[in-house]
């Protein structure tokens, strides 16, 4: 479309400024003829305004309230070919369009106003064809890149190829983050800083929060109409993806399950967990929110911060269980989008030998102590103080065993049981029933009944993630504490 600038540079126009030069990039898409006292009451946004003059009004202070109406329609422009007997331009109205860059322009009387507005008609055609030819240009370039099988940002770039605009699409929902850059789009972030003015923003259909943004690379960004049909292809393209990663998620949780209960082995997941971009190390991470808070994880799989990779993940009470690469500041990333005082316990780092039961036990552990220090991020074993996570003296442990334990030990003794030490070789077995039940030469269906009298008894479930914690946790602190168990009850 053709701008006022482009028109009053039109030598057979005679067009002139009288006022709102500043204002002169704005682009006409159509023009009319009105000398009536309303004339906002018939024009559209980005109309330019053609007048003899005949529907100004007589006073100053009238036309200047004329002229605020006139530019509160969004009309584009407004050229005045004063006829004989029609008020004068008073200086208010200009003072107005001058305040705020509204162009207006004089014409000789003589022009016809058909002229004027078949230039603007055969420019605002003419652009429509190369919108048209643009968008079916769009839409090739954008199937041949699909079609390559190349990541989303080579997309993007090729559609900047198309269109001439540095894009980018950002999550304002997460502070205005970067989901993916072109490479133009990355190229003009590494000369110079960004200035949010020379931005256009569009939202993306049904993403929420996220935008599109565009800057000036070799062309303009003034044909807001083309940039929403990118902005339609990006909407599909992040459908897409996020029905991908909800596909992710379900699996994964599925996954994280077998792992738990011992029927998959870690060593059979790692070439899922490559296909997932999860490459480095790996361990089992547990986001825990502060007392009577709520985790927000439904959505956390489509977080910008885990656009390059897919963690399992799975719910478990009223935290979050994920087996996920051992990067402590992704991890802490994650918790600020589950919800304030979240924090995160991170086990050792997984080997194909590992047992994901006992990593999620140090994962819990490790959150529980990040609770009590105040951390956002706590990993098992490296804060230099294995035993802090023990009560922290002999009283404060003798105390805890007689309340978690205390049960067990009153029944071994008056019953001639074996529940406490079934525990310890259940807990030391990693959750291994055959195993458990040879070591302590009974019946496997015997352990199950003796576990399910501990949980009877001490309300702690010894298949659990929390129970085989606190069971740990109370077993290790009277070892440490070199207590003896049976003087620990009345």
């Amino acid at each position: 479309m053709i701008s006022v600038d482009q028109l009053v540079a039109i030598p057979s126009l005679g067009l002139r400024y009288l006022a709102g030069e500043r204002g002169g990039a704005r682009l006409v898409t159509w023009a009319h003829a009105c000398d009536l006292p309303d004339p906002w009451q018939w024009f559209e946004s980005g109309d330019l305004v053609m007048t003899t003059g005949g529907g100004l009004p007589d006073t100053p202070p009238e036309q200047a309230r004329w002229m605020s109406q006139l530019i509160d329609s969004q009309v584009s422009a407004l050229v005045i070919a004063r006829g004989p007997g029609t008020p004068e331009v008073a200086p208010a109205l200009l003072d107005v369009a001058r305040e705020r860059g509204f162009p207006v322009l004089s014409a000789s009387f003589d022009l016809q106003f058909v002229t004027l507005a078949r230039t603007v008609i055969e420019s605002a055609v003419e652009s429509e064809r190369q919108r048209l030819t643009t968008i079916t240009r769009l839409y090739d370039v954008y199937w041949q890149a699909l079609h390559a099988r190349g990541a989303f940002a080579d997309r993007i770039s090729a559609l900047e190829g198309t269109t001439g605009w540095a894009l980018e699409v950002r999550d304002h929902g997460a502070g205005g983050e970067v989901v993916v850059s072109g490479r133009l789009a990355l190229h003009q972030h590494s000369t110079g800083p960004e200035s949010a003015s020379e931005r256009v923003e569009i939202p993306i259909p049904g993403a929420g929060d996220v935008v599109l943004t565009a800057r000036a690379g070799r062309s303009p960004v003034n044909d807001r109409p083309l940039l929403q049909h990118v902005g339609g292809l990006i909407a599909l393209e992040l459908e897409h993806h996020a029905a991908e990663r909800d596909r992710l998620r379900a699996s994964g949780q599925d996954l994280l399950v077998g792992l738990l209960d011992e029927s998959i082995t870690i060593a059979a997941v790692w070439p899922e967990l490559r296909h997932r971009g999860i490459t480095n190390a790996v361990a089992i991470a547990c986001w825990s929110p502060a007392e009577g808070a709520v985790l927000h994880h439904e959505s956390i799989h489509r977080q910008v911060c885990l656009q390059q990779c897919a963690p399992l993940l799975l719910p478990s009470g009223s935290t979050l269980m994920g087996l996920v690469p051992r990067d402590l500041e992704l991890l802490a990333t994650i918790c600020a989008r589950l919800g304030a005082d979240c924090a995160v316990g991170v086990s050792k780092p997984l080997t194909a030998n590992s047992s994901v039961a006992e990593a999620a036990r140090q994962a819990q552990l490790a959150v529980a102590r990040a609770h009590e220090q105040g951390q956002t991020v706590n990993a098992y074993g490296e804060d230099g103080d294995d035993i802090s996570f023990l009560p922290r003296s002999v009283e404060d442990t003798r105390a805890l065993v007689r309340r978690v334990l205390g049960p067990l030990i009153d029944h071994d003794k008056h019953n001639e049981g074996n529940l406490l030490d079934s525990v310890r070789v259940f807990l030391r077995n990693d959750g291994a029933w055959q195993k458990s039940a040879e070591e302590l030469g009974v019946h496997r269906q015997t352990l199950v009944y003796r576990l399910r009298r501990v949980e009877q008894l001490t309300g702690l479930k010894a298949t659990s993630t929390e129970g085989s914690a606190m069971l740990w946790l109370t077993l290790s602190g009277a070892e440490r504490a070199k207590l003896s168990l049976d003087d620990l009850t009345d």
